[in-house]
């Protein structure tokens, strides 16, 4: 199998040079590749509404640019965010300022909404899918996105994002970024990571990338990070019956408010079968909370993966997880 034929096809995804590395030999020893959600806003059926809101104020503007990431948030879910927000210092490169309006993130992702304004006179207009989209590397490896730790080695993550374009006539556009984690790289333990951002490109249907900033803008998520709560769940003894493989065991549970991570395996192997079961958590009111999609790697009986919720929850009002037919109690 040629892995430059994974890296073709990788070319669709954004990732770090050590995160393509190591998915690719991921992808050659048969481990499952991560899912990514396309970046669209019409999923969410609010931009026309929310285009004609006035934002005043970075506070204000932030939380109604998270109403049109995550979907309207209600008043918990809005406190989940400010109580995880972090503060991170904008930065300067050849007159383009790059603005965090809101930082967060957990032990498997971070979620960083920055805005972008670009010198005067310069326009950020959108683009059509004949076109062109915005993207935040360039065609080299020295107009890559990285994120490294304090002696500079790659931290392994890959990452997805959204723009928002406002007025497509002037100098401003805001990204959210989300990064995962690989390898159980942990993105909130307080330490060094530094997301360094060379510019802004725009790729062309035919994968021509053009300029359009270009620079160096550095930030600092490590050290502005730490203190999300994650809960390890007590899962001895769950199992849920699968058609094909027999008895689904759950081995591991982990529950952030941003997301979860779990591991299960199964009694009767079958050669390419990997059964699973629906995951969700259930909130105090009786709602249901899903992950929005998730990555993983498997082994002929075993799976292990993790995913982001579709809204950030808050943990102390949730009381149970269902796998399948199985409901986990929280407290």
């Amino acid at each position: 199998m040629d892995k430059n034929a994974f890296r073709t096809e990788l070319d669709q995804v954004r990732f770090t040079p050590a995160g393509r590395e190591a998915l690719t030999e991921a992808l050659m020893s048969g481990e499952r590749a991560p899912a990514r959600r396309p970046g669209s806003w019409a999923r969410l059926g609010l931009a026309a509404a929310l285009a004609a809101v006035v934002l005043a104020g970075s506070a204000l503007a932030a939380g109604t640019l998270w109403d049109r990431y995550f979907g309207r948030l209600d008043e918990g879910q809005q406190e989940v965010i400010e109580t995880l927000s972090r503060d991170l210092p904008a930065a300067e490169s050849n007159g383009t300022v790059m603005t965090p309006l809101a930082a967060f993130g957990d032990q498997d992702f971070y979620y960083l909404m920055l805005e972008i304004r670009a010198p005067e006179g310069t326009v950020l207009p959108d683009y059509g899918e004949d076109e062109g989209f915005y993207q935040l590397f360039g065609d080299t490896l020295e107009e890559d996105i990285t994120l490294t730790d304090a002696g500079g080695q790659d931290v392994l993550c890959t990452l997805d994002y959204d723009w928002i374009n406002d007025d497509p006539s002037d100098n401003v556009l805001t990204a959210v970024i989300r990064l995962w984690s690989m390898e159980d790289a942990d993105l909130c333990d307080g330490t060094e990571k530094v997301l360094h951002i060379p510019g802004l490109w725009v790729q062309s249907p035919d994968k021509i990338y053009t300029p359009v900033l270009t620079g160096g803008w550095d930030f600092n998520i490590g050290t502005h990070s730490g203190g999300m709560e994650s809960r390890e769940i007590d899962v001895a003894g769950v199992t849920v019956e699968d058609a094909d493989c027999g008895t689904m065991t759950m081995e591991y549970l982990r529950l952030s408010p941003l997301g979860m991570r779990i591991r299960h395996s199964w009694s009767e192997p079958k050669e390419g079968i990997y059964p699973g079961a629906s995951l969700s958590v259930v909130m105090e009111d009786g709602s249901e909370v899903f992950l929005e999609n998730s990555v993983g790697s498997c082994g002929e009986n075993w799976n292990e993966e993790y995913g982001p919720f579709e809204v950030p929850i808050d943990l102390d009002k949730a009381v149970a997880v269902r796998w399948g037919s199985a409901e986990i109690p929280l407290t």
